[in-house]
């Protein structure tokens, strides 16, 4: 009887060393190439398998994808039948056109709240193009509860900054900075995208969101600092157009606030026999966040 008290203690104690262990938490961010296109060998059908198994890979607890079409997030919603999706499309804030989706586990988070943007001069008007981009540009948000873990309550915006306007990019990154700021409304944050626009100082667009800020304001980190000797060894390219060579720079990001004790980083680099799952790799960042019980 001693010995199965002693044992059933033991079990006990062990538990309750194991509730307060951190949690390590991944996010991804992953820009998917919209199925529309006419990319042959590489069209959607031949790589949609590729794109599950690369966020598969890092069992992410959020992840976000940009240039998904509603059919796109409807697949990736029953594949991680595990997972919230929340996002609309960019034409008509509904199901048309791209969007910037956010897939968060159900048994972890409650969704409290979410929205989407336009990245123009008249950001609440469904469909905008702002100053010089080529297409309408937008930012997906949503407010969520964490039921293990501190923070207990932050938001996750998502973007896709334009391809072609260089001025579009720069007010891009002011109003999504400034909108951060005020729907987030100090509560920490994390943006991730695929912001066509190196992450280096030369980019006004990134020295726009890494910029710090004040009381009101709302100040960033680049979880890339994070990344490993490994990681940084074999380039932070990002965009690389289905041939596995990037040269543009590490155009997707993932900043944070300082509510996020991040502890690793890096560049998702899955291929197949030299087929990839997207023309960008996807990025990820791990977290180790206290628990709350």
């Amino acid at each position: 009887m001693i010995g199965k008290i002693l044992a059933l203690t033991m079990l006990v104690a062990l538990a309750a060393i194991a509730a307060d262990e951190p949690v390590d938490t991944t996010v991804m961010s992953f820009n998917i190439r919209y199925a529309g296109a006419n990319d042959g060998i590489n069209s959607w059908p031949n790589r949609r398998d590729l794109v599950r198994r690369a966020i598969a890979n890092h069992r992410p607890a959020i992840f976000g994808v940009q240039e998904c079409l509603w059919d796109q997030g409807v697949e990736l919603r029953e594949a991680f039948a595990d997972y919230s999706m929340t996002g609309a499309g960019r034409d008509d804030g509904d199901q048309k056109g791209e969007m910037c989706a956010i897939f968060t586990r159900k048994d972890r988070y409650q969704v409290l709240d979410q929205g989407i943007f336009w990245l123009s001069e008249t950001p609440d008007v469904v469909g905008s193009r702002g100053w010089d981009a080529a297409l309408p540009r937008i930012a997906g948000w949503v407010k969520l509860q964490d039921r293990w873990c501190d923070p207990d309550t932050f938001f996750v915006f998502n973007t896709h900054f334009d391809h072609m306007g260089t001025i579009a990019r720069e007010k891009s990154a002011e109003l999504l900075k400034e909108r951060m700021a005020t729907i987030a409304a100090g509560l920490p944050v994390i943006l991730m995208g695929d912001f066509n626009d190196p992450a280096t100082s030369a980019s006004p667009s990134y020295g726009i969101l890494m910029a710090e800020s004040g009381q009101a304001g709302l100040t960033l980190s680049d979880t890339w600092s994070l990344a490993s000797r490994d990681q940084r060894m074999q380039g932070e390219g990002t965009y690389h157009g289905f041939s596995g060579e990037a040269t543009r720079g590490r155009i997707d990001w993932i900043l944070t606030t300082e509510d996020f004790q991040g502890i690793d980083a890096g560049i998702e680099r899955l291929q197949d026999n030299g087929r990839y799952p997207s023309d960008h790799f996807p990025v990820w960042a791990m977290f180790r966040l206290e628990r709350l019980y």
